[in-house]
């Protein structure tokens, strides 16, 4: 993959006018564009995650920097998560179907994927309805005296939402946090799509705004300003802010 400033703002360009449930596709289809789409929105979610990881790395760097709240006193705390060490939990190979044995019953399923999550972008992400909905689209065959879904007990089904999770590493990826102002311990989602997109986002409306200061200072195009390295463009600025 070759990434030019242009083709990285033609990208941001177009995702910036996606939801967020759509915007991940944009950006694996920027990092595997000879990809069709239907591929990339039929890959498990842990996989299409691993490939944002690499393209963060590509584009970035390593080091991820995040920023959230403690949930016990809402003070900020900042840390960094290594795109690498994730990526070692990565498993390609769990793009099949897979069964689970219980007791009385053996279900067949797959690994949730991008298109499950555009078919129910209507229901609330945590609620008990896209919960379900979720194994009802995932469950291709159960075996035993009850054989549908609605009539498998509870504890099959987080049997069945924990070996899901357990086929696709990177599909949930659980933090173990602590507050340094008041001890208060807690696990937060990280979530590789929406902390990707705010670093291309932040990257693109500075580029944009050097554009409008070049533009401003020397009349130069947008092309004209793309084409400069980092270094030959960070020289202009200083000449133009001195």
């Amino acid at each position: 993959m070759t990434v030019t400033p242009n083709s990285l703002l033609e990208m941001w360009e177009h995702a910036s006018r996606l939801t967020p449930t759509v915007r991940p596709l944009a950006l694996l289809a920027f990092a595997m564009p000879a990809a069709h789409p239907d591929t990339l929105a039929e890959l498990p979610l842990g996989v299409r995650d691993a490939h944002l990881l690499r393209l963060r790395q590509a584009l970035f760097g390593d080091h991820i920097d995040c920023l959230t709240d403690c949930p016990a006193c809402r003070g900020q705390l900042e840390f960094t998560v290594s795109a690498g060490d994730l990526l070692w939990q990565a498993d390609e190979t769990g793009t099949g179907e897979y069964w689970l044995d219980c007791p009385n019953q053996r279900v067949r399923f797959r690994p949730p994927n991008s298109a499950d999550l555009l078919a129910l972008s209507h229901f609330e992400a945590e609620s008990d309805a896209f919960q379900f909905q979720m194994l009802a689209r995932c469950v291709i065959d159960i075996e035993g005296p009850d054989d549908e879904l609605t009539a498998l007990p509870r504890d099959v089904l987080e049997l069945l939402a924990k070996d899901m999770e357990r086929r696709d590493p990177l599909a949930a990826i659980w933090l173990d946090l602590s507050c340094l102002q008041c001890g208060h311990a807690w696990q937060s989602l990280f979530d590789i799509a929406s902390l990707l997109w705010a670093d291309v986002d932040r990257w693109a409306r500075m580029h944009l705004h050097e554009v409008h200061l070049f533009a401003r200072a020397y009349g130069w195009t947008e092309r004209d300003v793309l084409q400069l390295s980092s270094a030959r463009r960070a020289y202009y600025l200083g000449m133009i802010g001195s």
